[in-house]
């Protein structure tokens, strides 16, 4: 117990002179974009009006039984996206490690509980592993966990199939706080309902978070304009990542493409392609509040976003496709301009010599009226109830106050002091990291696959046809089929 007020004492001094420092802090930290007026809670909104934030909540005794979570695990402990925001056994000295201990410990004093964890593998990519595994618990009637945190594809499968809790009905959980992301919150409501949540009690949900990494002394080197001007100036477009890549790229062993031994405009790995399409704002799926989906991908300004991605992922004289290790290591060793990765990549560069900045993606035009940022929908965890539960009002209500605490207590400890203090070189990395984490989004038409869509496209860009016009075509009446039963399931 002496540890804990320790610890408790130290995060706040750090945060408390984060505060003073960071003048103009827009509050992103707290997951809480309004996509209704787009306006942000600071964390100044939070401190003067702690006591209207806070959740109500019922009295709750647990009398020392455990609070059982299942999350997920990516292979072993040590894969990058295992989940390391719930539980933890002990305080190390890692500023987020001791944010979830310091925040267990407050949640079960409070509810005289224990806060456990079983891990489980997320298998591969689109291959609903947890979704399986879940799904056969709920039939067997299994009540073994009060909360569960699969990936989000996963937790959209479990939904669809009926083996989740509408959170917006079973009580004790608001997911309209601040401590929940509002952007996810409307991109995952279907017919008005909401079963699965993310926000503060995920850290993956922050670290699946897709921007790109500029190599800071080659832009210097090679006299090119910083390019924070250019996203601030709202001129950040997938053309203008293009042409950097190709004004600094150079095929050194002349063998006609970008490999190893090159100057690297930029480094991409295979699978990003929905990152950019999203970030564009377009959706390939939507869905109204009656819980009717409608595809989108075959719109002209869908084809259009597709063509412009081929044409920036298809520039072979300037862009390499690569793993996620090779293309850390290539930019890490100062052979690549830039650099399309997730928000794991910059805590991975700490001991890269040459000074990197951290950009959003870019917009596919100039008209578009934001930046979006995109989440890695299988990378990251969510929360979420199942069906056999066995007390769902106190799943229910230390669900929604760890996520609570975890907005006071986890986040700023991930974000202010590890992500923008330890991690990121200069304060306009910060100002962007703010503008990145403002816009959260997702797409239904990935979270699903629907028709191989997303899958289908990655591959056409991958192996270098842009034929997604009558590649859409010839996926419709299959969509279209397996929307309508999808709308059925739901308005059942």
């Amino acid at each position: 117990m002496k540890s804990y007020k320790i610890l408790s004492i130290t995060l706040t001094l750090i945060l408390l002179c984060i505060s003073v420092i960071s003048c103009g802090n827009d509050g992103s930290t707290s997951d809480n974009v309004n996509t209704v007026d787009n306006e942000i809670t600071t964390e100044a909104e939070i401190g003067t009006e702690e006591t209207e934030l806070m959740p109500v909540l019922p009295s709750l005794d647990c009398e020392g039984a455990e609070y059982h979570v299942l999350t997920k695990l990516e292979n072993d402990e040590a894969g990058q996206w295992t989940s390391r925001d719930i539980y933890v056994a002990d305080m190390n000295g890692e500023v987020v490690n001791d944010a979830v201990f310091e925040r267990n410990r407050k949640i079960e004093e409070k509810y005289n509980c224990e806060i456990t964890q079983t891990r489980m593998q997320m298998g591969p990519q689109y291959s609903y592993s947890m979704t399986k595994e879940i799904s056969k618990l709920v039939m067997a009637g299994d009540s073994s966990y009060d909360m569960i945190m699969p990936t989000i594809q996963d937790a959209a499968a479990l939904a669809r199939d009926k083996m989740l809790y509408d959170l917006n009905t079973i009580g004790n959980v608001d997911l309209t706080k601040p401590w929940w992301n509002q952007q996810f919150r409307e991109d995952t409501r279907i017919g008005g309902h909401n079963y699965f949540g993310d926000g503060d009690i995920c850290t993956t949900f922050m670290r699946s978070t897709y921007a790109i990494l500029f190599n800071k002394q080659l832009f210097e080197d090679y006299g090119m304009e910083s390019p924070y001007k250019t996203v601030r100036d709202g001129n950040w477009t997938i053309d203008e990542m293009q042409t950097l890549a190709l004004a600094y790229a150079q095929d050194l062993n002349s063998n006609g493409k970008m490999d190893n031994d090159d100057k690297i405009g930029l480094l991409r790995i295979y699978n990003q392609i929905e990152a950019l399409y999203t970030a564009s704002g377009a959706k390939m799926v939507t869905v109204d509040d009656s819980g009717t989906f409608k595809f989108e991908g075959g719109s002209e300004k869908s084809i259009t976003i597709l063509n412009q991605i081929f044409k920036l992922f298809n520039t072979n004289e300037a862009v390499l496709s690569s793993d996620v290790i090779k293309a850390r290591q290539i930019f890490g060793a100062n052979n690549a301009l830039m650099l399309f990765g997730t928000m794991n990549n910059v805590p991975e560069m700490r001991s890269m010599e040459a000074d990197f900045g951290i950009l959003p993606l870019p917009k596919a035009l100039e008209t578009q009226e934001q930046y979006y940022s995109y989440v890695q929908t299988w990378a990251s965890g969510c929360a979420a109830i199942y069906l056999t539960a066995k007390d769902v009002k106190k799943s229910s209500v230390i669900l929604e106050d760890m996520a609570f605490e975890a907005m006071n207590i986890l986040t700023p400890a991930y974000y202010e002091v590890a992500l923008k203090t330890k991690y990121a070189r200069d304060t306009d990395s910060q100002e962007m990291l703010d503008l990145i984490y403002s816009v959260r989004t997702c797409d239904l038409g990935n979270l699903y696959n629907i028709g191989d869509v997303v899958s289908g496209v990655t591959n056409l860009v991958n192996t270098g046809k842009d034929t997604f016009a009558s590649f859409m075509e010839s996926k419709l009446d299959s969509i279209n089929i397996t929307l309508e039963e999808l709308s059925e399931m739901y308005k059942n």
